[in-house]
């Protein structure tokens, strides 16, 4: 307390002229102030709250997501994650790491309960169909596309800094939506291609967790061939135990690398093997060495990808 009050001004005697006095007054009166508004300005500096915000978006095809956004504090340049969960599960099961990446690396994340999952249920308990597989490629990942894009509007994230984390069945979706965000042809809203104002190629990387060799309507094949040209950074984790996890992993892993180029564990495509037997969610909730992982990835990957923050609105929509 005693270096607090060695730097507050020294008080006047009481045998000083009127001047003198007045100049004491308004030294105690100020004194006064900045002892009441301190309290104030130390509150101002706390650090804020990391903030969660839970989001209904409707899709193309009338259909309600719920999403969780877990909101960076990096402005602009704000890398994106999108989680989805797999089987049988919810975004709900992503909050920890979601918390780690948004803390720990700043990322916006975003998780989705995809149709027929989670808070996004269908009307009746119906049974998950092809075309509502196709639905989640077609329609619920472009509704969470455009509500990246409004945040990136706001300078909020920047959306070309964006990585996807799939499990199990979601990974097809997030192979299939990543060669489909890839193939949008840019706004026609400059002479110049190179200048045209850019509608997708904003997927960076995938980190796919146990990923299923089959799901329903959803034919990866072409889309993994097309990734492979592209060449984005694309992570398989798997636990080398479970003997079919293994078997599919390996097949995808093979249709990723280009056979004829050599020291490939050097770069990505990686096959990351871990002694488990755990599958999908459980994988990444119960061996933190996959979780720190993934967070290494993403934050060279994603996090390190060089795109300044730009306006991603056609011309004749902006101001």
């Amino acid at each position: 307390m005693s270096k607090f009050w060695s730097r507050l001004p020294e008080l006047p005697s009481i045998g000083c002229h009127l001047r003198t006095k007045m100049q004491n007054v308004r030294v105690m009166a100020a004194s006064l102030a900045f002892l009441i508004l301190t309290p104030t300005l130390f509150a101002q500096q706390k650090p804020t709250k990391p903030e969660i915000q839970e989001k209904d978006l409707v899709t193309k095809d009338d259909f309600k997501l719920k999403i969780s956004y877990f909101k960076s504090t990096a402005g602009p340049d704000a890398p994106v994650i999108v989680l989805l969960h797999g089987k049988r599960g919810t975004r709900l099961q992503w909050k920890g790491f979601a918390s780690d990446l948004q803390q720990k690396g700043d990322f916006a994340v975003v998780t989705v309960d995809l149709r027929g999952h989670g808070e996004s249920p269908f009307p009746k308990k119906a049974e998950i169909r092809k075309s509502d597989y196709q639905a989640m490629v077609a329609f619920d990942m472009e509704a969470v596309k455009d509500f990246l894009l409004e945040e990136h509007t706001k300078k909020n994230l920047n959306m070309n800094k964006l990585g996807i984390v799939a499990c199990e069945f979601s990974a097809s979706v997030a192979i299939l939506y990543t060669d489909l965000d890839w193939e949008k042809i840019p706004f026609d809203d400059s002479a110049v291609d190179s200048d045209r104002t850019p509608r997708g190629q904003d997927v960076q990387a995938l980190a796919l967790i146990s990923p299923d060799a089959n799901t329903p309507g959803l034919s990866t094949n072409k889309a993994i061939a097309a990734l492979r040209v592209l060449k984005r950074p694309i992570v398989i984790a798997v636990g080398d135990k479970n003997t079919h996890d293994l078997s599919t992993a390996n097949k995808i892993f093979d249709q990723l690398i280009v056979k004829k180029e050599k020291d490939r564990e050097k770069d990505p495509p990686y096959l990351w093997k871990y002694e488990e037997n755990f599958s999908g969610m459980d994988l990444v909730t119960k061996n933190a060495n996959v979780r720190n992982h993934i967070l290494a990835f993403l934050t060279k990957y994603v996090k390190e990808y060089q795109s300044e923050w730009r306006d991603r609105r056609s011309r004749s929509d902006r101001e």
